[in-house]
């Protein structure tokens, strides 16, 4: 039986990865922050041998970047050194979860495009990747680096986009948001998990894979949806705030990971938040 390590199986894609994972052929060991702090050495000391490992564990909100910029670079990188430690003594592979680190463009982003991080969140996934390619390059590291877009779901904390709208519309008499007008690539994370899956048994030449729906949809888009899901037409009033180094758009070129992986998205923006809506009712 192949036995698959989860860091971080306590966040929102560890959770639903557990989930997923939960009636496959697999023994699964799934590790949290209480089961200790993953940027020290000794942690990892005290887990099981497995022969892949899903690094999830790390700092992950954006806005906290900005505030603690340090903090990020320091763990996510200290976490990511074990990890490699951790595969190369146990003869394991690694799936490495970064994120979208382009720039800001209204084209679909394959993975040769231009690397431009526009927070401290991305780059610390950039100087993550930096770290994976460098040791998969001089020490034969067997690593999947996979780079999901915005990702959306059941069991998101409330203080991402999606989850706020739903709580809005289900309690308020308003819908305020910042802007109505940033166009995103939403992920649902059952297409996310897949993907990871899909990354497990994968031997061809290819390392790196864009995750993404291949649609962009705007902060407007996404309230329609909700309101005709939940049956509501509730204000909705735009603060007109920016975020720091805010990108008006991004889409998925997912052409690589459909002929390498086999993998493409199942849900639509729409047929994920029905799924959403009716979970939540």
């Amino acid at each position: 039986m192949k036995k698959i390590l989860i860091t971080g199986a306590s966040g929102f894609v560890g959770k639903s990865l557990v989930k997923e994972f939960k009636d496959d052929d697999f023994k699964i060991f799934s590790y949290s922050s209480k089961d200790g702090d993953i940027s020290l050495e000794n942690t990892w000391n005290k887990m099981p041998k497995a022969n892949y490992l899903i690094h999830l564990a790390g700092k992950t909100f954006v806005p906290d970047s900005w505030e603690n910029p340090k903090k990020f670079l320091d763990i996510n990188s200290y976490s990511l050194f074990n990890a490699i430690k951790y595969c190369l003594e146990n003869n394991c592979k690694l799936i490495y979860l970064s994120s979208f680190i382009y720039g800001n463009t209204n084209m679909a982003i394959d993975e040769e495009s231009e690397l431009s991080p526009q927070n401290p969140y991305a780059l610390s996934k950039l100087i993550g990747e930096n770290i994976c390619n460098f040791y998969r390059r001089v020490y034969k590291l067997n690593v999947i680096i996979l780079r999901p877009f915005n990702i959306f779901g059941i069991g998101q904390k409330e203080s991402f986009l999606i989850p706020k709208l739903i709580k809005q519309i289900k309690n308020e008499d308003k819908i305020i948001v910042m802007d109505t007008k940033p166009r995103r690539d939403y992920l649902y994370i059952k297409d996310l998990t897949n993907a990871i899956k899909k990354s497990l048994f994968y031997k061809g030449d290819s390392h790196i894979f864009n995750v993404g729906s291949g649609v962009s949809h705007s902060v407007e888009d996404v309230i329609n949806i909700l309101q005709k899901l939940f049956k509501t037409n509730l204000e909705v009033e735009s603060t007109q705030e920016k975020r720091k180094m805010e990108l008006n758009e991004t889409i998925a070129n997912i052409h690589l990971a459909k002929r390498e992986l086999g993998w493409q998205p199942k849900y639509s923006l729409e047929s994920a938040l029905r799924e959403m809506s009716i979970n939540l009712v």
